[in-house]
């Protein structure tokens, strides 16, 4: 055997182990996500010398804002939003209303659920609970409705997955 091939067999082992760890260093990497105090409503340092403004113009308001297009009026979505009509299903009649609608995103999961939790009070929704895995999910309630929205981290060069599914209140 040639003293390459020899020398090849003996440094191949060290490479792999050396490229698997650098794996964990790399800037690319997805992070874990927020966690669960990150992702409720957001308290403030007010009176901090930080915080005061810089111009007399007022600030802008922190976060995703609202698109003007809404599927359900009471439903509230974020600009930038990319529609997936393959996986939406809506049905609305005078008495019920009901829908999955699936969209992609670029912003990152921790700014969609914070849209979510300042935007959905404003259209009476009622924060029922937050669940924190990969993504987030969360779950409000309004009289006769329910409102389950997941957001799903699809990877480091994809979009975000946000489900919205709006069914009629059990009961």
């Amino acid at each position: 055997m040639s003293a390459s091939k020899t020398l090849w067999r003996s440094i191949a082992p060290l490479l792999v182990v050396a490229l698997a760890s650098a794996c964990d260093t790399l800037p690319m990497r997805q992070s874990s996500p927020p966690p669960i105090e990150e992702l409720q409503a957001e308290g403030g340092n007010a009176g901090s010398l930080n915080d005061q403004p810089i111009s007399d113009a007022p600030p802008p308001e922190p976060g995703l804002q609202l698109a003007i297009d809404q599927r359900f009026s009471d439903i509230p979505l974020p600009l930038n939003l990319k529609p997936d009509a393959d996986r939406t299903y809506v049905f609305e009649n005078r008495t019920l209303q009901i829908g999955r609608m699936v969209y992609s995103s670029r912003d990152s999961v921790n700014d969609l659920a914070q849209f979510y939790i300042r935007e959905c009070p404003a259209a009476d929704w009622a924060l029922e609970s937050i669940t924190q895995t990969s993504g987030a999910e969360l779950v409000f309630r309004k009289p006769g409705k329910r409102l389950a929205i997941t957001i799903r981290d699809l990877g480091v060069s994809r979009s975000r997955e946000l489900v919205i599914n709006m069914t009629p209140e059990a009961g």
